[in-house]
């Protein structure tokens, strides 16, 4: 390993304040690189628009003073950060405005652009990518991105291939999983087969309605059925029947974890898909659909039970297969479980994004 202590900054889209699976996997890493004498800053910026529109800026100042110095623009409510690890909140990612460097990581597709600016050499400059974010700007602007000038890192096999249909290379910094805050407490066998879980996310892209539909059709068949929901949003409008927890800490989401026997999840589209991962590291069988990002994860009949992306109804059937073969679901609850500490470990996928920074 090369003991030489490297300055190295994230450039973040915006605040860290609240949870995202994609801000909690370059946290750990920020972690792990200051763990080991490196110097990390992650650099938080309120203004991503390079326009100018003095009503925009007036609103981005105003935004900029209040997560200052009243709501916060850090993830200090929901994840550990270390103490090395310098969070700074910036007017923008304008290279004048940021943390000098070595290494400069863009961890968004709009933050790759502010880099590709930077009048640094390009050895200094590294892309990482955790999903076809394509929800900002347009695909050709995506694409684009993917021919500048920097080494380019991606979470999963199916980012890398687009990656590399554009004609460039990319190298793989696999995801992993916390199985300090994810583990087993409740043994599979002895949990009620008709509590399920779920995430609730108001992205289009998650597809909650899908779930909702599919569980409709179950909770007809099984009027016990009980759900339990886990998100941000302060008062999603769900069924009775749904138990929503917002925004659960550590302990509340392990405990939600364990109590179910079933996780459900339903995007059109996904980087990666960590809460599907977490479910079965918990000892829960999985019935989602066939995103690319969670068949990173989810082998069909092997470690979980996949649908087609939006087909509510072969969703509902997966789910009631699992509530009706009690081996099944033990059987991918154990597989899910063992494929993933097998797979997903924090030590190969640090020890991976590290080798690609040259660390």
């Amino acid at each position: 390993m090369n003991n030489i202590k490297r300055a190295i900054s994230f450039l973040l889209p915006g605040a860290i304040s609240t949870p995202g699976g994609g801000y909690k996997i370059i946290l750990e890493h920020a972690n792990n690189l200051a763990q080991k004498g490196h110097n990390v800053t992650i650099e938080c910026p309120v203004k991503l628009d390079t326009k100018q529109n003095l009503l925009k800026d007036l609103n981005f100042l105003r935004l900029y003073y209040k997560r200052k110095f009243r709501i916060g623009y850090s993830c200090d409510s929901w994840f550990e950060l270390h103490p090395n690890v310098n969070v700074r909140w910036i007017w923008s990612l304008d290279f004048k405005n940021v943390t000098p460097a070595d290494i400069y990581i863009a961890t968004e597709v709009r933050t790759s652009i502010y880099l590709n600016t930077y009048p640094v050499d390009c050895s200094k400059k590294f892309y990482f990518i955790q999903d076809y974010e394509n929800w900002f700007v347009t695909d050709d602007v995506v694409k684009n991105t993917y021919h500048f000038p920097m080494t380019k890192m991606a979470i999963t096999n199916w980012l890398i291939d687009i990656v590399n249909k554009e004609g460039q290379p990319c190298a793989l910094a696999p995801n992993g999983f916390n199985t300090h805050k994810f583990y087993i407490t409740e043994p599979i066998a002895n949990r009620d087969k008709y509590t399920i879980s779920m995430l609730y996310h108001w992205q289009e892209r998650k597809d909650i309605p899908t779930a909702i539909a599919a569980l409709k059709i179950v909770k007809e068949k099984f009027p016990q059925l009980k759900v339990l929901v886990f998100g941000e949003m302060p008062d999603p409008q769900l069924p009775e029947w749904f138990v929503y927890y917002r925004k659960p800490n550590d302990e509340t989401h392990l405990a939600l974890n364990n109590q179910a026997a079933i996780y459900v999840g339903s995007s059109k589209i996904e980087g990666f898909g960590l809460t599907v991962g977490e479910a079965m590291l918990c000892g829960q069988a999985v019935a989602c659909t066939d995103n690319l990002g969670y068949q990173e994860m989810a082998k069909h009949e092997k470690t979980a039970l996949l649908s087609p992306v939006g087909d509510s109804q072969a969703l509902a059937c997966n789910i009631i297969r699992l509530i009706d073969d009690d081996q099944l679901r033990f059987k991918l609850a154990e597989a899910g479980n063992a494929y993933i500490k097998k797979h997903f470990s924090w030590e190969t996928a640090h020890q991976s994004f590290d080798n690609v920074l040259g660390l």
